[in-house]
């Protein structure tokens, strides 16, 4: 009888708590985001990331093999920018990232998504003669589970 109550007092005490990290864990290093309870969409993560890119007032344009810095014209929003430039952006498109690899622990601790971001990205600036320019470049992004960009 002793042994029956001491092996239930084990499983309450150790193996659910255990389940439950593990479940939590698991859930963390998969995407899931517990402040809204559920992963994020696609269309959210590029949208984050488009946003975390665009915000930039000045932006460095390297002219002529020097860097400099010119003001940056800013899009009215990532419906504007997708309409101009539909195959901009992909989640996961493969090839060598310029950006670190996940550990891990941030993983399971929901500070580093999977998903690596790709934004072809048409920067709209003014030169020092006020004329407008466009150059593209390329962001590669990560977020954490909530969105919040790396």
């Amino acid at each position: 009888m002793i042994d029956r109550i001491l092996v239930l007092a084990i499983f309450i005490f150790i193996g659910i708590p255990l389940t439950m990290l593990s479940i939590f864990y698991s859930l963390n290093y998969s995407g899931f985001c517990f402040a809204k309870m559920r992963y994020l969409s696609d269309d959210e993560k590029l949208r984050i990331a488009f946003n975390y890119n665009n915000r930039e007032d000045t932006l460095p344009v390297n002219v002529d093999g020097k860097i400099k810095y010119y003001e940056h014209i800013k899009y009215a929003s990532f419906d504007e920018y997708i309409k101009e430039n539909p195959d901009c952006c992909s989640i996961n498109p493969g090839g060598p990232y310029e950006i670190r690899h996940s550990s891990f622990l941030d993983r399971i601790f929901g500070y580093d998504a999977r998903d690596v971001i790709v934004i072809n990205f048409k920067v709209r600036y003014l030169d020092e003669n006020g004329n407008k320019r466009v150059f593209e470049t390329r962001f590669e992004n990560t977020l954490q589970n909530c969105g919040h960009p790396q």
